[in-house]
């Protein structure tokens, strides 16, 4: 067999694996969501780690309350975008790896069809990257505490198997690092800017799906900006991901 096939019969094993493992974590999460009271873990965040911080966007010429209503309403509509066409390419690999399609099927072909330009170019920013994604809005909880979240898109790492979390944000461009003042609590000498708050989410985010999806070992996870300028992606810092799981006890024992 040629050495390219190798490759592509590797990579759909490794891919069919990840799948079913994710198909399985979800069935599990979804039904602790039925029996347990999950708390969402955004607006958490926002109570304890940064409650004092004030939106200050970019443009000036626009009130604060505003641009961050018009912020969140275009991430809104982008997220949702992806996802739609994520959850679509999803499922035809499904119908792929049971045999029901001949070969498989190619994401980028699919985006020729996709009206939202930020969404088209997200996804097209993954495949240069080298992460395929397979699933979208997927479903974790804490094995800590009772909290609950989505990751935004998870990819299969083409290169090196196993799964790459995307949190997806749109927007925040020229100010994701613009602080309001300090974060609060472990957290007491960071910024309080967009870009950190996005990487203590995704800190937790990434600790609950390891808890949900115990059968993926190797896991990768970035925050991912798209905005006019393009799209670019900064890997979870090490910070984040050290204080992930006190940061989850503390919005635990706030969660009321």
């Amino acid at each position: 067999m040629p050495v390219a096939s190798i490759v592509i019969c590797h990579r759909s094993k490794g891919m069919r694996s990840v799948l079913r493992n994710l198909q399985t974590g979800r069935e599990h999460a979804i039904r602790e969501r039925r029996h347990l009271t999950h708390h969402g873990i955004t607006k958490l965040l926002r109570r304890v780690y940064y409650p004092a911080y004030a939106f200050t966007g970019y443009d000036e010429g626009t009130a604060a309350t505003d641009r961050s209503t018009r912020g969140q309403k275009f991430g809104s509509m982008v997220d949702s975008a992806a996802c739609a066409i994520v959850h679509q390419y999803r499922d035809r690999l499904t119908r792929h790896f049971r045999g029901h399609l001949k070969t498989r099927p190619e994401l980028r072909a699919m985006l020729h069809g996709v009206n939202e330009a930020y969404a088209r170019r997200l996804l097209l920013a993954l495949l240069r990257y080298g992460f395929t994604p397979i699933d979208a809005q997927v479903p974790v909880t804490s094995a800590d505490a009772p909290l609950r979240t989505e990751v935004d898109i998870v990819c299969h790492d083409d290169a090196g198997g196993g799964v790459v979390l995307i949190e997806l944000k749109c927007g925040f461009c020229g100010y994701r690092t613009r602080a309001h003042g300090k974060m609060r609590h472990e957290l007491g000498d960071h910024p309080d800017s967009p870009e950190t708050q996005h990487h203590l989410q995704l800190a937790l985010t990434t600790r609950m799906f390891r808890q949900t999806y115990t059968e993926i070992t190797r896991i990768q996870a970035f925050v991912v900006y798209c905005d006019d300028r393009g799209v670019t992606r900064q890997a979870l810092r090490p910070w984040a991901a050290r204080v992930a799981k006190a940061a989850t006890l503390r919005l635990a024992r706030n969660a009321k």
